[in-house]
């Protein structure tokens, strides 16, 4: 890595040092002098830092007379550095935590900077010592495979060919790991959108536009933002708007924005904030959870995050120990899980709602699915639960939820809880019921049996401003909160969440005003309430409504969708359809989608990215296209549905 620094004169490395490719054992370091500029360099990052910071005396960037402080000069030829960046100060960190995932084999040379220690700790990467010039003639590092034993290697016997970045030399897990929700498919309909910019090529093709049903990104298909949110997050980046004389704010905005105001540091969002998040927006979630559950909430085992995915990250990456360990998952299942969990070198073992039933969950194929991983030595440390369903659109009911709980506590494994949808349960019947409450119903249950498991119990919960009504996908907004998981253990996650500095301010603001919005008797209640019913009873009736569209299509069946966004309708192919995505290289329910696209211009995802049983075939799409563009979504899949099923009959 070069960290190029702008506090002396010039913005240009000097003389960096460079690390050769590592070998085993002890920590130690072979320097040479790099005679270019780091852009010369294949393997270099360059990460531009805009924050003057003054040299750090003693140390080798120093006495190199580089110019660059406490973001000391670096420079790396081991694999796994992808990425040419210029940025600030908060991309460098995020881009620093990504890098760190692909070189998890390597040993990185670092001058003294405890936040660059502890991003390499994190992700699994040895750092060299620097403070003896002997440690400085050889390179060492321990390679980590997902194997059980580990194999010595020299570097001095790696070519300089093998040390550049490449497919077959890089972090493995990243390499294998799979993310449908953004994979062929959507790589295809790029290629089609840039078709359908050329006039030419448009006046040719079947349909005029492109409808994304892939992905819950709701604002993309026209939905409305809620003006409350919005008002609060403009006067919070822009205080001057609260002195504007007439006022342009509602009263209750203008309070909740102060509050928020001179909640950061420095009074501006601009700051970092605590690495946990703002202390008054854990405590409004809080209240929140309080208000849901019946049960206390302690704002201090909040965490907020930048968006739900990356507490869920964060927590997959904590809990391996060994190459053995594993983490349940439903099948199907949103692939952020799977993609993880392969990331960080973890076996996924899949458990198996059942479809025929509304996607319900057994506790029998629970214990099923936990036994056979034992059996092939797999040490299974978590269990993730998706209520509401992600893709399958179910409600788990209470006993549900009860009977995993104590299946994890009598096992010792760690609930993962995702529950960014519980503010979309649609049907009547249907209720959501969070895992916290859940747990402290039986925690009460058994209060007089100071030894059951349950009170040992250890869940995770995580939510989102992506989804529920708001829909703020770009906002970032996420937390989790953990229960049962003591003193030492919240330090450690406080490590993980202080190596990225902090979550980005607005995401927070977002959660927020989400976890306490206008109640009646504010000055924007009745605009909120508004909204909000407004987008809920549509994707209400759209959810409806996709349905029984789906159900009316010859060989598609899809279950009632009881909650979140999607459906995941089954899908009868053919042999002969089959064979023919077999010659594409592609899984039939892919081959599917893509031709979907192609005569149709719709989005949607094959069920082979989420997971299925065997035999069977699926795709998901949203119900999120308002009104109009769902009834052309609906007679756009009828009409191809019928044209494919007859083309390979």
């Amino acid at each position: 890595f070069f960290f190029e620094g702008t506090a002396m004169s010039g913005s240009h490395v000097a003389e960096p040092h460079v690390v050769s490719r590592l070998s085993m054992q002890q920590p130690t370091l072979r320097t040479s002098v790099a005679p270019a500029h780091p852009l010369h360099q294949p393997n270099a990052v360059l990460l531009r830092l805009n924050a003057p910071v003054p040299p750090v005396p003693g140390t080798a960037a120093h006495s190199l007379n580089a110019p660059l402080g406490d973001a000391s000069l670096v420079s790396t030829q081991s694999p796994g550095l992808w990425l040419l960046l210029f940025c600030g100060i908060a991309s460098v960190v995020a881009a620093l935590r990504r890098a760190m995932v692909g070189i998890q084999q390597s040993s990185v040379f670092l001058q003294p900077h405890a936040g660059y220690q502890a991003m390499l700790g994190i992700a699994g990467t040895s750092i060299g010592p620097n403070d003896d010039e002997d440690t400085a003639k050889s390179v060492s590092a321990q390679v980590r495979s997902g194997a059980a034993e580990e194999e010595e290697w020299s570097a001095k016997s790696v070519t300089p060919l093998e040390r550049r970045l490449t497919v077959e030399h890089m972090n493995q897990g990243v390499h294998e790991a799979e993310y449908a929700v953004r994979g062929a498919v959507v790589v295809k309909a790029a290629e089609v959108a840039a078709r359908l910019a050329d006039p030419e090529q448009a006046e040719h093709m079947p349909f005029k536009r492109l409808i994304a049903c892939n992905i819950g990104n709701p604002h993309a298909v026209h939905q409305e933002p809620i003006t409350f949110f919005r008002q609060v997050a403009a006067a919070v980046t822009y205080p001057a708007l609260l002195d504007l004389d007439p006022p342009v704010f509602p009263a209750d905005v203008c309070r909740r924005a102060t509050e928020y105001i001179k909640a950061m540091p420095g009074n501006s969002a601009g700051s970092y904030t605590e690495s946990e998040g703002l202390l008054v927006v854990r405590q409004q979630i809080a209240s929140y959870i309080e208000r849901r559950d019946g049960f206390p909430a302690d704002p201090e085992m909040i965490e907020l995050t930048t968006g739900a995915s990356e507490a869920v990250k964060r927590c997959i990456q904590v809990i391996f120990e060994s190459p053995h360990d594993g983490v349940m998952v439903p099948c199907p299942q949103y692939p952020l899980y799977s993609c993880a969990i392969t990331m960080f070198g973890g076996h996924v073992r899949y458990y198996y709602p059942e479809e025929t039933t509304g996607w319900s969950v057994d506790i029998n194929e629970v214990r099923r699915s936990f036994d056979q991983a034992t059996a092939d030595n797999v040490e299974v440390r978590s269990i993730v639960v998706i209520n509401p369903g992600n893709p399958c659109g179910s409600v788990l009911p209470l006993h549900t939820i009860r009977d995993i709980l104590a299946f994890a506590a009598a096992e010792g494994l760690v609930v993962f809880a995702d529950e960014v949808y519980q503010d979309n349960v649609y049907t009547e019947g249907c209720e959501f019921h969070s895992f916290k409450k859940a747990l402290r119903m039986l925690q009460h249950e058994h209060k007089g049996e100071p030894g059951h498991p349950i009170h040992k119990a250890q869940l995770i919960s995580f939510h989102s401003t992506s989804k529920g009504i708001l829909g703020e996908c770009g906002q970032r907004g996420g937390y989790m909160e953990l229960i049962g998981f003591g003193p030492s253990m919240m330090a450690e996650f406080a490590k993980m969440g202080a190596s990225g500095l902090s979550s980005n301010t607005l995401g927070q603001i977002f959660c927020g005003v989400m976890a306490c919005p206008p109640e009646p008797g504010d000055e924007s209640y009745e605009l909120y309430h508004k909204e909000r019913s407004a987008i809920f009873e549509g994707m209400k009736r759209r959810a409806r409504l996709l349905t029984a569209a789906l159900n009316d299509i010859p060989g598609m069946l899809c279950q009632p969708i009881d909650g979140a966004m999607y459906a995941f309708p089954k899908i009868e192919l053919s042999d002969r359809a089959c064979a023919a995505a077999e010659q594409q290289d592609m899984q039939p329910d892919e081959f599917y989608c893509m031709e979907l696209l192609e005569a149709t211009g719709i989005i949607c995802v094959p069920g082979s990215g989420f997971g299925q049983k065997p035999g069977t075939w699926h795709l998901r799409m949203t119900i999120l296209p308002p009104d109009d563009m769902m009834e052309d979504v609906i007679n756009r899949i009828r009409e191809f549905h019928l044209q494919f099923t007859q083309t390979y009959a």
